[in-house]
């Protein structure tokens, strides 16, 4: 939050972690800008995980049901690669979805060392009952949020500036 000065009140909004650590860089409202979103994405990854664990969920195992709603049928390898994780990651969350009854997986006769991979009606009723509340929970967490897309603008710069930053370990 903008303080009176024009900078930046270094603790709204920011874990005490994070702000041991703005109390010891430059007030120019770099840090306090990473640190508060780094500490508002912790917050969010909480809250996603209370409100998918009654059913059984973790973020990754909701995004792998997604994932095989999207490409009934696909390998574990396709599934992988969509979700932008490793063959080994997915597999456990398919046997957790498999051994819950949410997905099954069946050996690809094409390919016997493959698995086609398919919601059961149970998983499909649990992707129908959760999108919902998942868009209602984001619309409330964007409730009040004036210029979202200038917010998503300057988080997508950050992001850009992660991806081209030079510093190296080395220089930390």
């Amino acid at each position: 939050m903008v303080d009176g000065s024009g900078g930046v009140d270094r603790d709204d909004g920011v874990d005490p972690k994070h702000a041991l650590l703005l109390g010891r860089v430059p007030a120019d409202g770099s840090a306090a800008l990473v640190m508060t979103v780094l500490s508002t994405a912790r917050m969010i990854d909480q809250a996603c995980a209370r409100m998918l664990s009654p059913h059984g969920l973790s973020e990754g195992r909701f995004a792998a049901l997604l994932a095989v709603e999207a490409q009934d049928g696909a390998s574990p390898s396709t599934i992988a690669d969509s979700l932008g994780v490793t063959r080994a990651t997915v597999t456990g969350l398919l046997e957790g979805l498999e051994r819950s009854g949410l997905v099954t997986r069946v050996v690809d006769v094409a390919d016997r060392r493959s698995h086609a991979v398919s919601l059961t009606s149970a998983g499909a009723a649990l992707v129908a009952e959760l999108i919902p509340v998942y868009s209602n929970w984001l619309g409330h967490l964007a409730a009040g949020v004036e210029g979202r897309v200038a917010v998503v603008d300057a988080l997508a710069q950050v992001q850009s500036n992660l991806r081209r930053s030079t510093v190296v370990e080395a220089d930390l």
